[in-house]
């Protein structure tokens, strides 16, 4: 749209008339596009209900609000780049001047805000930060769309001689901002999550521990499979939200989350003590068992990723006759493999669940020939991925040179 509104204030024959004059036009392209992507990210950055349905899964939306992140970076970088590069026809002290002068207010904001965007960018790209370091950073990113949009309406441009363009991009600017303010800000005040309070710390193993909680007021409606965010009621790292599959049937009256213990945040899940109250946000995801054209279906979990897998299976106990269902479990070993009697138990007594664990240490990598092997009638089945990012990509790929459709494989790829 911002293309549109510009395509059409001038002819493109002087737009692109000399050679200063093309790096001029592709410096206002660059900006335009660069802050209208910008904003939208915003959009896609607050958890919006909406955008979890449209996208079929939140997760598909950061995936979106990463690739636009990226692409919204590199576009104004090279806003500034081509208007140096037009003021270098005129002379280098022109540019000279561009780049290190303070300039005016809107020039100095403008300039301002590229700086804060570039060092948040290498941090969220480049540095290997925690998860909460990085968590903290990103929410200065607030800061680069504040300072660009009034560099945008102040700076002499197209912008501010075209009364349609402006409107649109002050509505689309707006609209960011206002997502950026309803996550960081008001969204620690926001309606809509559910109060839980922990029941029961289950050890499973060494590294892989089962909450328990229980509703305190209205319970949280929710498809098996599905993932919430969680928020503690302690201070330090657990006050923090973050996400977890739900590995509970959607008829328990309680809600089951299967974690495992790694880096700063889960490994503190020890610490918590029943009793302990947390806020829940969600449901978010498409990742369910009932949401597909077939009842023919291969699970496939990697480590932890068997977590959304057990809470559908859990769901499925009463109806499974009418499914038919293989799931396989690849872990390195058997110390590593969670809730495997709890699922042997749901196989034992349901034909028409399989459940097949597979250990790579013994076995090596599970493959899609593998399972096609063991497997009857999988042509027509539906398959779920769920595990490692690397695991679920390889197996998609396989899967695909197979002759698999790519829309009948289901995966959870959520990761921050």
């Amino acid at each position: 749209m911002p293309l549109v509104f510009w395509y059409f204030m001038m002819p493109l024959n002087i737009r692109f008339s000399s050679s200063g004059q093309t790096f001029r036009s592709l410096g206002q392209i660059t900006g335009l596009l660069g802050t209208a992507l910008l904003s939208i990210n915003f959009v896609l950055a607050a958890r919006f209900r909406f955008l979890d349905r449209w996208f079929r899964g939140l997760n598909r939306v950061y995936i979106k609000h990463h690739i636009i992140g990226a692409l919204s970076f590199s576009l104004l970088l090279f806003h500034p780049t081509f208007l140096v590069v037009q003021f270098i026809f005129i002379s280098l002290k022109s540019a000279f001047d561009f780049i290190f002068l303070f300039g005016s207010p809107a020039l100095f904001l403008g300039k301002l805000a590229l700086l804060v965007f570039v060092v948040l960018m290498v941090i969220t790209f480049y540095l290997n930060f925690k998860y909460q370091n990085w968590k903290n950073t990103h929410k200065y990113l607030g800061i680069v769309l504040l300072l660009g949009s009034v560099h945008m309406f102040l700076i002499p441009s197209d912008v501010s001689r075209n009364p349609a363009l402006k409107y649109y991009m002050l509505a689309l600017a707006a609209f960011g901002a206002y997502s950026y303010f309803y996550r960081t800000i008001f969204g620690v005040y926001k309606k809509g999550e559910y109060k839980y309070r922990l029941a029961e710390v289950i050890k499973v193993n060494e590294s892989v521990v089962e909450l328990k909680l229980m509703p305190i007021n209205e319970k949280m409606k929710y498809m098996s499979g599905q993932f919430v965010f969680v928020r503690f009621d302690v201070p330090g790292v657990l006050s923090e939200s973050h996400p977890f599959s739900v590995a509970s049937s959607s008829k328990d009256e309680e809600l089951s989350l299967g974690i495992k213990t790694l880096g700063d945040y889960t490994s503190m899940v020890y610490l918590l003590k029943p009793g302990v109250t947390c806020s829940i946000e969600g449901p978010f995801g498409a990742f369910s068992q009932t949401d597909t054209g077939s009842k023919r279906q291969i699970w496939i979990a990697g480590g932890i990723g068997v977590t959304p897998f057990l809470g559908m299976a859990r769901d499925l106990i009463s109806k499974m006759n009418d499914y038919a269902i293989d799931l396989y479990y690849s872990v390195k070993n058997e110390r590593e493999m969670a809730f495997a009697e709890e699922l042997k138990k749901i196989a034992e007594q349901n034909s028409n669940f399989k459940f097949r664990p597979h250990l790579s240490e013994k076995n090596g990598f599970l493959s899609a020939d593998l399972i096609t092997k063991n497997s009857l009638n999988f042509t027509d089945a539906e398959i779920f991925l769920c595990g490692p990012s690397g695991f679920m990509k390889s197996l998609r790929e396989q899967f695909v040179n197979l002759g698999f459709k790519n829309n009948k494989i289901h995966s959870e790829e959520f990761s921050l």
